[in-house]
């Protein structure tokens, strides 16, 4: 019961403070203005991460709400939010955001590395036992700090994706046994407020950040002794990420320049009378794949169903893009109002 009760109460303060931030959007400048990839059709504040960074700076305090973390990885989240917020204001290049986030996945890297050390035994990866050493330890963790908040800013293209697929993961961690009901509520009021129409977006802070969140809380609940877990949890944006790689090398296009080449956009592109089901049918096998953490006996097949489903999207648009039209850089299918045309006079007035 006290677990609903905190869900409720950070799905009524971040709605609160959603409201609150979209009304202050204008004045920061964070507004989302339609054009180029962008489907959508009016402009919309990229508020979304203000209003849930907001919702666990005024909560974190509160006993029974399982805001574990420590001083080091607060400040980190914080300070991917406030990276996020000047991309959103200031539009930072790629790679000045890829820096900085390394820079917090060092830090992290190290002091996890150290907390993890003094117990640490021979853990399986992929079928490999790995040996006890640091460094190794350092490198999976560095490399999930970095690349999975980057992966969830990647996959923020279509309302709810990005928050429905943080509420896939926060889900798979509680039936798990390690429940945030906190940031459930939270991420509750960020997609009523984005889904499925937007009256905001996360923005860069609300994918980063959440990213973040996401590594924090999962490779504390997963990481040994079995790390092949966030393998599976994290399995559909790592999917998408290779895919989009793989399509941008096929057609020569730098890394760091944004198409359309995403699962999301790919689906939507190519069947848009089922746009609708997108968001859903990735959702579902997001799912799919991180419901390993905790399924058992015959349920054990549906994470491999899940991955198959993923890859099997993934492979046929990648052959798809190599030898036929590449739908990656093609404009936006947007439905545009008509514009008003005045009817013509049934005759021409005689010349004076």
């Amino acid at each position: 019961m006290a677990t609903l009760g905190y869900s409720l109460l950070a799905f009524g303060v971040c709605l609160v403070a959603g409201l609150v931030w979209i009304r202050l959007a204008p004045m920061l400048g964070l507004l989302d203005v339609p054009g180029g990839r962008r489907q959508h059709l009016h402009i919309v504040p990229k508020v979304g991460g203000l209003a849930l960074v907001t919702t666990v700076l005024l909560l974190a305090r509160l006993p029974g709400l399982q805001v574990r973390t420590t001083p080091l990885e607060s400040g980190a989240i914080l300070a991917m939010a406030a990276i996020g917020v000047s991309d959103d204001r200031f539009d930072l290049r790629p790679r000045y955001k890829a820096g900085l986030g390394f820079i917090l996945a060092l830090a992290l890297g190290l002091a996890g590395t150290n907390r993890l050390f003094p117990g640490l035994a021979p853990f399986p990866l992929l079928g490999l036992t790995i040996p006890p050493i640091p460094w190794v330890v350092f490198m999976l963790l560095g490399f999930m700090y970095l690349c999975i908040p980057q992966a969830l800013n990647l996959i923020d293209g279509a309302n709810g994706l990005a928050t429905g697929f943080a509420l896939v993961v926060i889900g798979c961690l509680w039936a798990a046994g390690d429940p945030h009901p906190f940031l459930v509520g939270a991420l509750l009021a960020c997609l009523a407020l984005n889904w499925p129409k937007a009256r905001l977006f996360l923005g860069d802070c609300g994918s980063l950040a959440i990213g973040l969140m996401l590594v924090v809380y999962a490779q504390k609940a997963f990481l040994l002794p079995n790390p092949n877990h966030l393998l599976w949890l994290f399995a559909y944006p790592a999917i998408d990420v290779i895919t989009v790689t793989i399509i941008r090398k096929i057609h020569r296009r730098p890394i760091f320049e944004g198409d359309r080449a995403h699962l999301h956009f790919q689906l939507r592109d190519r069947w848009p009378g089922h746009a609708r089901l997108v968001v859903p049918a990735l959702l579902l096998a997001a799912f799919m794949c991180g419901s390993e953490v905790f399924t058992t006996g015959a349920w054990r097949a549906l994470p491999y169903l899940g991955l198959t489903s993923l890859l099997a999207l993934a492979g046929w648009f990648i052959l798809a893009t190599a030898f036929g039209p590449d739908l990656a850089v093609a404009p936006p299918i947007c439905p545009v109002e008509p514009e008003r045309v005045l009817p013509k006079p049934l005759s021409e007035p005689a010349p004076k």
